[in-house]
């Protein structure tokens, strides 16, 4: 091939890669740009909500579907306590209360489980599990730009949870490993307040577990000892598995 037509040829493709990512770019910034405009309304609720967010607690029912099964699992009655601190360090309590009491805490990269009944418990740092944490309260004193950095977001409509109004978003896991384990997280937010009333937590297996709150308060002043387990003698502490 004579050196002016290779040259030529070259010309060609280089300009050809240059259009392609160009129309690529122009794609997605009106795909971004013709975002549902009620995806766009919930999330800046969320952050609005989640600019002045100190605290929320809440009780909660949670159950799991089984989808082998086609049933769900006894209910579980729960109390949930999350506050972000002056550092926007977390603490978590959540609590089950009925049928058998089992209390989790999470205080900056510590999460201690304890079950009173069998006097045992589990104390082990987060690690690279620290965004365990953020998943278990989607939604509270998060930014919606954060959330895009983690999830494809999509809005799925409204329904009504405890006779209010919420926006229903699907977040899908961008990292694979995550959607090893978690295939989607539901979040209804309410209009009223931006925070969650429901979580639907979907595994690739199609399980699902769901959390439904109620008796929310928000930025009330959460006790610091929540967040702090005491061990009656006799409590074994058990290895993380």
């Amino acid at each position: 091939m004579k050196k002016g037509v290779s040259m030529r040829l070259c010309k060609i493709s280089f300009y050809a890669a240059l259009l392609f990512t160009t129309l690529s770019f122009s794609f997605n910034s009106w795909a971004q740009n013709k975002e549902n405009p009620e995806l766009a309304k919930a999330l800046a609720r969320m952050d609005a909500a989640s600019e002045k967010f100190s605290s929320f607690e809440a009780k909660s029912t949670r159950k799991r579907y089984l989808a082998l099964l086609k049933e769900f699992e006894s209910p579980e009655t729960c109390e949930f306590y999350y506050v972000l601190d002056k550092n926007r360090a977390v603490l978590m309590r959540h609590e089950v209360i009925k049928p058998g009491v089992r209390i989790m805490t999470i205080k900056g990269d510590t999460v201690t489980i304890h079950t009173p009944a069998s006097k045992q418990a589990q104390i082990y740092n987060l690690g690279k599990r620290k965004n365990l944490v953020e998943y278990l309260a989607t939604g509270l004193g998060q930014s919606s730009a954060k959330l895009r950095e983690q999830f494809e977001i999509s809005y799925d409509g409204t329904e009504e949870i405890g006779g209010a109004s919420c926006s229903i978003l699907t977040l899908v896991p961008k990292d694979k490993s995550v959607a090893a384990s978690l295939k989607s997280l539901t979040m209804w937010l309410k209009e009223s307040t931006g925070t969650p009333a429901q979580y639907k937590f979907l595994e690739p297996t199609g399980d699902y577990m769901l959390e439904t709150f109620s008796g929310e308060k928000l930025n009330g002043k959460i006790p610091s000892d929540k967040f702090e387990q005491k061990f009656p003698n006799g409590t074994e502490i058990l290895p993380l598995n």
